[in-house]
């Protein structure tokens, strides 16, 4: 069965792990067809973009020091200093999850990006590779973050205190270093299996706002490529690490869904499902922005007559962004205010479309933000609730002083492929993110992702984003 990006995919067997490494090495640096190019270029520069600007907070720059070397590393961290390859996975996968503006997936609930792209790098670096060859790695590593995702079925991990990302970006990073590093299906199976005794990620972040969500996507990087490199020296992994006895998806799930490690589609990689962020806070809060936006823009709207805001949340959304209310609605540090439904709802009916400094100091305090923040309510909707997670939609209604009530209905969040940001606005979320960093290295960086050859070796890249 041949496809746009895998030349030789025919193994389905009853063992889903050999499955995803069968895919996976058939997906040929030579042989990816244009709108899978497109979007992996898409999805790479996005990842730049949020690398770039993540790497001016404090965390990130606290990382870097502790994975820099005094000697020329394997690989670049942020695109502008050097490191050993697996402490550059790490580094940048906590540096492109910082900003919380990295790609999302609906059915899986996580982002792969960040584990996938930091992990490929890496590995490309290291093995002095070209952009096809990064840009193969990570059509095959986003297929096997976003397949386990699904089986890990989201409203199932949360509730058990686990992080997706953390556990199926592990899999995934192990994959696109193996492929990376052009291991056969053999040994990305090896890979596959020892990355599920190193998947980690708690949602326990949540308690303060702590920089342990930006750790779990940087360690699900750096796990996997650590499980990548042991395969290839010859380590032996579990033969099925995710539904054989002790696997993954029965330590980490409720209620798994194993038979969406099956639904392998060479003619349409995951990578073609994936959302890109428009605004910098959970998915879960993108709906209801995209409602309040919509009704801030309506005919005769009036801030100051609004009384009460009622918005739905979707399942698995509740306990992340909405509870409990009350120190939701006053958030201490940026990593609380980007999971707060009522603040981001606030945000977006006072200001607008909500920019990366709308969730940090010292908007946190801005008054009238939380003046309306008080009049947010949540709520479920059945019908909602049911689509999730294929379709991420949102209710919204308004009462005003005048009692005159409006409502909102958001099918799907934009950014998502049924609703996606145009090229201009790909290419402007990456400026706003990246200039005000470093506006020759985003320069430098925009051309490499979109416009380089796709035989151009990587570290040809790198060296251009380099200061002169």
């Amino acid at each position: 069965m041949a496809g746009p990006c895998a030349a030789e995919f025919t193994a389905m067997t009853s063992n889903p792990s050999r499955n995803l490494a069968e895919f996976a090495a058939a997906v040929s640096p030579d042989e990816l067809q244009p709108d899978v190019e497109a979007r992996a270029r898409d999805l790479l520069l996005d990842y730049f973009g949020v690398l770039i600007g993540g790497s001016a907070l404090s965390v990130s720059r606290r990382v870097a020091d502790y994975a820099i070397q005094p000697d020329d590393g394997e690989a670049s961290v942020h695109l502008r200093e050097r490191a050993p390859a697996p402490a550059a996975a790490l580094a940048n996968g906590m540096t492109a999850h910082a900003l919380e503006l990295d790609d999302v997936t609906n059915e899986s609930s996580l982002h792969p990006g960040v584990v996938v792209w930091p992990a490929a790098m890496a590995a490309v670096e290291r093995s002095g590779g070209t952009l096809a060859d990064l840009l193969a790695a990570g059509v095959a590593g986003y297929e096997v973050t976003m397949r386990v995702g699904d089986a890990l079925y989201a409203p199932a991990t949360y509730p058990r205190g686990f992080h997706p990302t953390g556990i199926a970006g592990a899999l995934g990073a192990a994959v696109a270093t193996a492929h990376a590093g052009g291991l056969d299906a053999d040994g990305i199976h090896q890979a596959l299996g020892l990355a599920g005794g190193l998947a980690a990620g708690s949602m326990a972040y949540i308690q303060n706002g702590s920089d342990g969500k930006r750790l779990n996507a940087g360690w699900a990087a750096h796990a996997g490529f650590v499980a990548a490199d042991l395969a290839a020296a010859g380590v032996i992994g579990p033969t099925d690490a995710l539904t054989g006895d002790y696997g993954l998806l029965e330590a980490f799930s409720n209620d798994p869904r194993p038979e969406l490690l099956q639904t392998l589609d060479p003619d349409h990689p995951a990578l073609l499902d994936v959302a890109i962020k428009p605004y910098p806070c959970c998915r879960y809060i993108h709906p209801v922005i995209d409602a309040c936006r919509e009704l801030r823009a309506t005919d005769g709207f009036r801030l100051d007559e609004l009384r009460r805001v009622i918005v739905s949340v979707l399942p698995g959304g509740g306990a992340i962004v909405a509870d409990p209310p009350k120190p939701k609605r006053r958030p201490a540090n940026r990593v609380d205010a980007q999971f707060s439904v009522y603040y981001g709802a606030a945000q977006a009916l006072v200001h607008g479309r909500p920019t990366l400094d709308s969730f940090g100091e010292p908007h946190l305090w801005d008054p009238e933000v939380l003046r309306v923040a008080d009049r947010i309510d949540v709520s479920s909707d059945p019908v909602l609730d049911a689509a999730y997670p294929q379709r991420w939609g949102c209710d919204l209604k308004a009462e005003f002083a005048s009692g005159e009530a409006r409502t909102v209905h958001v099918e799907v969040p934009r950014g998502d492929p049924r609703r996606p940001l145009s090229d201009a606005e790909l290419v402007a979320k990456f400026r706003a993110a990246a200039d005000p960093v470093d506006s020759d290295l985003a320069d430098a960086t925009l051309r490499g992702a979109l416009r380089a050859p796709r035989d151009t070796p990587l570290a040809d890249l790198v060296q251009a984003a380099q200061p002169v």
